[in-house]
């Protein structure tokens, strides 16, 4: 068949160097097998800054300031407080619209932060097995959610909003949810290749971002969590995911034959969790520049600055134990109310007309937001030069930051947003923006030359959402197909590149608001390597 068929296989989270090792020792032979035979290359990511960014970005060859979807919770004009993002906002469509428009079919499943497309060409599965939830789950056209549901069931794995809450202590069971969930996956998607009439076929696996958050402390021996005795049957569970990812790829390579071309992609790695994220309000409160209570920033009684005024319904709801209140919320509220009663308690404590920047709560990297008048409802820094002393001072405090324990700085990189963002979404972004250097290793402290230390009582992965592994810029892409260049290693390019690449594949002219640029070092005759 002379069609030009492309599969693109996404890797939620996979680190290129867990894979570069386990390629080496023999684990994860499809994916050698794709390097081998195809062109691999490291990608410069926008998860370097905004990690919930990588995907968006991919999907719509635009930046975090472009398509405005860049974490789990954001800001926008006009709201006060936190909101989760929409991906139907985002004013750049993925690029599998424009191989819809074009008249050809796609089957999309599981792309991370995205939604359905109206008057699509093909089937869309949204968040049927993805590990965090920013769309209801749909399944369009109806046909399919109903035979995927008679033949295969639900997924087998809890979605970040069941596992996120409370430490994961059955490990042992969330490894084998973990893996049954792939071989799922890779059943539907085998019906779904056979099925269905396609020209694009695009899957992400989530699989492999769980394991890497809940799984690192057992993988590494060096973390600060990892079990005294060893972590004997479970040293490899994080393995196993990725292996039980590669044998999927396996199947899904076999199930589309050789003349289909096929990336391997994943716009984000992992490695061991030493943010420092959870200690930042507690800091912007000796800066006096958030007003909020001390129990609500973590710290040791006492040792906060200026208080906000606790309000009513967060002292009721802190009177209640956790584990009830989680259990009344899982069975009587829905998804939505979670989340907006999620939303409210994250800002309840904060006193805004005394607050002049907050903490956008991350678990990875530090992102400041400030309460700025016109933009803010209930704004208390003025525009212009007030902002900009505020921002200074924030940037000034975070580049200052050292573990007091080892003296090592604690931030891989800052910046005003301002200095690196000038898209339509740049007033939804934080306005300065930290990147935690692992090497610190930063647990309860750190230490401010102007402001002093700041503590908290556990480490972050002692804190929602219990994280041992966390995210790292380690993105990767492979590609193989019938004129794609055989065991080539490409200098890093960049996870933009990718759309603009895929709709060339396709005879179509990337649209201008596309940034990155069309890799014609995947064709065969076009490419330089370094290695062969």
């Amino acid at each position: 068949m002379n069609r030009n068929r492309l599969l693109f296989v996404g890797l939620d989270a996979a680190d290129a160097d867990l894979i570069d090792r386990w390629c080496r020792e023999g684990a994860l032979p499809n994916i050698s097998r794709m390097r081998a035979q195809g062109t691999s290359f490291r990608m410069r990511t926008t998860a370097e800054m905004f990690h919930v960014s990588a995907w968006p970005s991919i999907f719509t060859g635009t930046a975090p300031d472009q398509h405005g979807l860049y974490h789990a919770y954001v800001t926008r004009p006009g709201h006060q407080g936190l909101l989760r993002p929409r991906p139907d906002h985002s004013p750049f469509p993925f690029f599998w619209r424009a191989i819809s428009d074009s008249g050809r079919r796609s089957v999309v499943m599981d792309a991370f932060l995205t939604c359905p497309l109206h008057d699509f060409n093909g089937t869309q599965i949204v968040d049927w097995g993805t590990w965090s939830w920013f769309w209801e789950p749909t399944m369009v056209p109806g046909s399919v959610k109903r035979e995927i549901a008679r033949k295969f069931g639900p997924y087998p794995s809890p979605d970040h909003s069941k596992v996120g809450i409370t430490p994961v202590t059955d490990i042992a069971g969330f490894r084998a949810r973990l893996l049954s969930a792939v071989a799922r996956k890779t059943r539907i998607l085998e019906w779904l290749i056979d099925r269905e009439d396609w020209d694009l076929f695009l899957v992400v696996f989530s699989e492999s971002h769980p394991a890497g958050h809940y799984f690192w402390h057992l993988h590494d021996p060096s973390y600060l969590t990892h079990p005294e005795a060893g972590a004997g049957a479970l040293a490899h569970a994080l393995r196993d995911v990725y292996v039980a990812l590669d044998d999927a790829l396996g199947a899904l390579l076999e199930s589309v034959g050789s003349a289909t071309t096929v990336f391997l992609v994943s716009g984000d790695g992992m490695g061991p969790n030493y943010s420092g994220s959870h200690l930042l309000p507690a800091m912007l409160v000796r800066m006096g520049a958030l007003s909020m209570p001390a129990a609500d920033v973590g710290e040791t009684p006492g040792a906060a600055g200026k208080a906000g005024r606790r309000d009513l319904l967060r002292t009721v709801r802190d009177m209640i134990p956790q584990p009830i209140r989680i259990a009344i919320s899982q069975r009587f509220l829905s998804r939505q109310t979670q989340e907006q009663l999620a939303l409210r308690w994250k800002t309840a404590g904060i006193a805004w007309p005394a607050t002049r920047a907050f903490v956008i709560e991350n678990a990875n990297e530090g992102y400041f937001r400030v309460n700025l008048k016109g933009r803010e409802p209930q704004g208390s820094v003025a525009p212009g030069q007030e902002y900009e002393t505020v921002c200074d001072e924030i940037y000034q405090a975070v580049r200052s930051m050292v573990n007091p324990l080892n003296g090592k700085p604690c931030a891989r990189a800052v910046y005003k947003t301002d200095d690196i963002c000038n898209g339509p979404f740049r007033s939804h972004l934080p306005d300065v923006v930290m990147a935690w250097d692992p090497g610190a290793r930063v647990t309860t402290e750190l230490l401010t030359e102007k402001y002093g230390v700041v503590r908290a009582r556990e480490p972050s992965c002692g804190v929602t959402p219990f994280y041992s592994g966390n995210h790292w810029p380690n993105a990767f892409a492979v590609a193989l197909g019938p004129d794609v260049p055989r065991g080539v290693t490409l200098e890093p390019q960049d996870v933009l590149d990718l759309a603009p690449t895929i709709l060339d594949r396709f005879g179509i002219q990337p649209p201008a608001h596309m940034k990155g640029r069309i890799l014609n070092e995947l064709r065969t005759g076009a490419a330089r390597p370094l290695t062969d």
